[in-house]
């Protein structure tokens, strides 16, 4: 039987889309200061974040109930981006991995619908063997059009620009992936669809 391990839905992704904006990115950009100090905790209850890990890259349960990792290579700062996993889908068995795809199709446009409703309609939005798959405007937001297609990832993407000429607002994408072990008949498989935040090179702007 398939599992979905975030126990999340489309609506909690609006909420937590919601729930970033006003954040001030140049602060969260930065990283946070030092854990465990008053001026941490000040940094996370400012957007209502509970730290749940002192080590390695920081991940925070936001005041949606959510779970975020803020990517930095495991030093805090710079931070370089944001993660949230909308869902998650895995197989007990080989025999269920045509049921993980299955899943996905269903999943994808409601939890797309959702980040529609907060940030608008994406720049583009398709399947990973779309003609007009774009590149991605840096290597670390999406795979190129070479490992695009050896590995159907990303399956599905959507993504939103920075609005206007101004630097430091952010970039977002929502993004499929599907775990190899998905396209076989001998190994369980699974699909996550996950919500990323970027820096733009530059960006240290408020949203």
């Amino acid at each position: 039987m398939l599992k979905e391990t975030t126990g999340r839905t489309a609506q909690d992704l609006a909420a937590e889309l919601e729930g970033l904006r006003g954040v001030d990115w140049a602060s969260v950009w930065a990283g946070p200061p030092q854990g465990g100090s008053p001026e941490f905790d000040a940094w996370c209850g400012r957007y209502g974040w509970e730290p749940k890990t002192v080590e390695g890259n920081l991940i925070v349960r936001t005041r949606s109930g959510g779970k975020m990792t803020l990517w930095s290579g495991g030093i805090w700062n710079p931070v370089r981006g944001l993660t949230h996993y909308a869902w998650e889908v895995m197989a007990d068995a080989p025999a269920e991995n045509p049921d993980v795809l299955s899943a996905g199709n269903t999943a994808w446009p409601e939890i797309l619908q959702a980040a529609v409703s907060v940030l608008g309609a994406p720049v583009w939005s398709g399947a990973w063997d779309a003609e007009d798959f774009p590149e991605p405007p840096e290597s670390r937001f999406w795979r190129g059009k070479e490992s695009r297609l050896q590995t159907r990832n990303p399956y599905r993407l959507a993504f939103w620009e920075p609005v206007g000429e101004h630097p430091g607002q952010v970039f977002f994408t929502l993004e499929q992936s599907v775990a190899f072990p998905t396209w076989t008949v001998d190994t369980p498989g699974g699909s996550t669809i996950a919500l990323d935040v970027y820096a733009p090179e530059g960006s240290r702007r408020r949203w």
